[in-house]
């Protein structure tokens, strides 16, 4: 009984469990904004340092969430049991808004759209 509770704690509250909730909830979205506001003031080729680091950042964040919920016992950030349900929408809605933000962010840089 003992050894079934030590697997239960480590899955819900180790280390990476934790490290994964503070990535795909907090860094890896400053991560993104950060990568906006360089990609927004960089000069120059269509493709630079801000975005190589954006478009690292969001498969890492889907990989993490991902890992979270099969690994860790992911949850909301409501704190109730995460699903591939809320992957796969996390995952939907990650992808269309970063590359939505990062066109209009590329498209602001080279004078297409006024700053």
């Amino acid at each position: 009984m003992s050894q079934q509770n030590d697997q239960t704690v480590d899955r819900q509250g180790g280390f990476l469990s934790i490290l994964a909730r503070l990535f795909w909830m907090a860094i890896g979205n400053v991560i993104l904004v950060i990568s906006v506001v360089s990609i927004v003031h960089q000069k120059g080729a269509i493709f630079q340092i801000g975005d190589l680091i954006f478009w690292i950042t969001v498969p890492a964040l889907i990989l993490v969430r991902y890992l979270d919920i099969q690994l860790w016992d992911g949850q909301t950030a409501m704190g109730t049991p995460a699903t591939m349900t809320h992957w796969k929408k996390y995952t939907i809605v990650l992808l269309i808004g970063s590359t939505v933000v990062w066109v209009i962010s590329n498209l602001v840089t080279h004078g297409l759209v006024n700053r």
